[in-house]
């Protein structure tokens, strides 16, 4: 990290061609991964980021650079091919850093060095062996442990300094299954910003145990049928649909590119009106949770859509300058060799009012979609396109069998609109989010709700 004085020199230095703000962002991370597979250990590996970005505004250009030598000539340098991007007169002098108040404690009960290697490999083999002794169509049983402490620090020319300790950990499992013809898998991924107590809170054995179930269990699985019908889609993982085809939309780097399915939308309603959706980075030990963004303004929870009515977007700096709206504590980044820009924090539909058996028993034919694999969507029309992990058909009111290869096509505010259910059973779960600005750990969530009609595809014939 560098020294308050040394910031306030590199700030300045940036502001003196015209540019009217100044951000340094510092990271040290270390970042450990423990893992199994093919019963043989496949890493044991460390890996140390540090480094500076440096990020220079003029109204709404932007220009950022970074380097890895944080000498005090390397950052002088690196500041003034960056101010020299401007030519004008200075607008702002830094006179000092007000240090701000860490509101978010990230303080580990089990910090990560309290356990060894060899007493983290034991954590895994267990949970591997459980996994194989399940059943002899298991063919692979892959376990891991994440870890990572960093170490951030920011300094912007409103005279703020922030520094905030991030700590996370996730335990990983996936399983592959085979009967000679195809393979399935299953998979066990809890993730939180706390410390070796996930292993505590989280038992990756029975984790394990129940992947190794749904993996032998899709091999026998019919293929879904295509149609429109209603989709119950399940908390926790469910969220990841919301996530992709209606969070990356309100982000407000697609916002302020015209390039999303909701710009102009403020105040309009999107959604059915027993739908409330949150962007939420004060969650205590959420996986995506941070006390201030990577420009240190303050997380929020940021309320987007209530009852139905779009009521905000996600705002970073620059978003925020193009569209004359406040930042939302929304900027994040994966490491200092990124540019920063509107991310998700933990971003989830908020609960309901129903039970998870009523909404099952108020559908008479339907997909009850438990998980995803993954899919694609496309923000400046929210068009997606998603396949199922575990998904299972319900015939009169009940969980009827297991089918594979489901597949979800539709358009973001399709969705919003035609959910007509909500459960009162949230969930939040881990993901990593890829974009612009990296891959950064978010949270997905929602609790089971109903959407009234989706196109569901598979290969198991018409509905």
């Amino acid at each position: 990290m560098i020294s308050k004085k040394l910031a306030i020199d590199i700030l300045n230095i940036g502001l003196s061609t015209g540019a009217d703000y100044a951000e340094i962002y510092c990271q040290n991370q270390y970042s450990h991964i423990t893992s199994l597979a093919k019963k043989k250990i496949d890493n044991v590996f460390g890996k140390l980021t540090y480094g500076v970005g440096i990020r220079l505004l003029k109204g709404t250009d932007e220009v950022y650079g970074y380097t890895s030598d944080i000498s005090k000539k390397s950052l002088v340098d690196l500041v003034n091919k960056l101010s020299s991007s401007f030519n004008g007169e200075r607008v702002k002098e830094v006179k000092t850093l007000n240090l701000l108040k860490q509101n978010h404690k990230n303080d580990p009960l089990k910090p990560h060095d309290s356990m060894s290697i060899e007493e983290k490999l034991e954590v895994l083999r267990k949970a591997e062996k459980v996994g194989y002794d399940y059943s002899e169509k298991v063919v692979d049983v892959r376990v891991g442990l994440n870890e990572l402490d960093e170490e951030v620090c920011v300094f912007n020319s409103d005279e703020v300094m922030v520094k905030e300790n991030r700590v996370r950990t996730r335990i990983m499992g996936v399983v592959t299954a085979s009967d000679g013809k195809s393979f399935q898998t299953g998979s066990f991924s809890p993730g939180e910003s706390i410390g070796l107590e996930i292993l505590d809170k989280h038992d990756l054995s029975k984790g394990i145990l129940s992947a190794a179930k749904d993996a032998v269990d899709l091999l026998d699985a019919p293929e879904c049928p295509s149609g429109e019908i209603p989709v119950i889609i399940g908390n926790a993982f469910g969220g990841t649909l919301f996530h992709e085809a209606c969070g990356h939309p309100l982000e407000g780097s697609a916002i302020s590119h015209n390039s999303s399915a909701f710009c102009g939308k403020l105040g309009q309603k999107i959604a059915s009106p027993i739908v409330t959706a949150v962007d939420d980075g004060t969650i205590q030990n959420g996986w995506g949770s941070e006390g201030y963004d990577d420009e240190g303004i303050k997380s929020t929870k940021n309320v987007l859509i209530k009852d139905g009515i779009l009521v905000n977007y996600m705002i970073d700096r620059l978003s925020g300058r193009k569209l004359g709206l406040t930042p939302t504590g929304s900027c994040r980044r994966q490491s200092y060799k990124f540019v920063p820009t509107t991310r998700m924090t933990n971003t989830y539909i908020a609960a309901g009012k129903s039970t998870k058996e009523e909404i099952i028993a108020a559908t008479k034919l339907g997909l009850y979609l438990v998980d995803f694999n993954g899919g694609s969507v496309d923000p400046s029309t929210a068009k997606f396109n998603f396949t199922a992990s575990k998904a299972y058909m319900v015939i009169d009111g009940k969980i009827d069998h297991l089918v594979k290869g489901a597949c979800l096509v539709g358009y973001g505010y399709d969705v919003l609109m035609n959910i007509d259910m909500v459960g009162n059973d949230l969930v939040r779960a881990p993901g990593i989010c890829g974009a612009a600005s990296g891959n950064i750990p978010v949270e997905v969530g929602q609790p089971t709700l109903r959407v009234s009609k989706m196109i569901v595809g598979g290969r198991g014939g018409n509905i």
